[in-house]
């Protein structure tokens, strides 16, 4: 992983307001890996999420310490499912921005379009 690349940890909502949005070019949704002999996968690890999938992704519009870097953030296949490769979509943080509480695709794939869609959207 490279130092431009941004992990961000994922965690429901649980009725906390975003502080930051952040706009995002989907680059890959893939299934997390379940590491050595499946370990990764146990429901007794703290960090196990359901269905683990790893959505990596370039930041389009937001802070500008983000702006342009790689992110990484592993969420519940659920959440993943409203992602597509090489879509735009809005990312909800909160914790001055290494926390990750919601995702949503972009209603329009126009940069601008989806920049004021971004401005006025709130995590569902």
């Amino acid at each position: 992983m490279s130092a431009q690349t941004v992990e961000f940890k994922w965690e429901w909502p649980a009725g906390r307001p975003v502080g930051t949005r952040i706009l995002v070019k989907v680059g890959k949704v893939a299934k997390a890996s379940k590491g050595f002999f499946g370990i990764g996968a146990s429901p007794s690890l703290a960090d196990a999420l359901p269905d683990a999938t790893d959505v990596t992704a370039t930041v389009l519009a937001g802070p500008a310490a983000l702006v342009g870097k790689s992110v990484l953030l592993r969420l519940p296949g659920m959440e993943a499912a409203k992602l597509k490769a090489g879509e735009l979509a809005g990312f909800g943080l909160i914790e001055d921005g290494g926390l990750c509480i919601c995702v949503a695709a972009a209603p329009s794939q126009d940069a601008a379009a989806a920049g004021n869609w971004l401005a006025g959207w709130t995590c569902q």
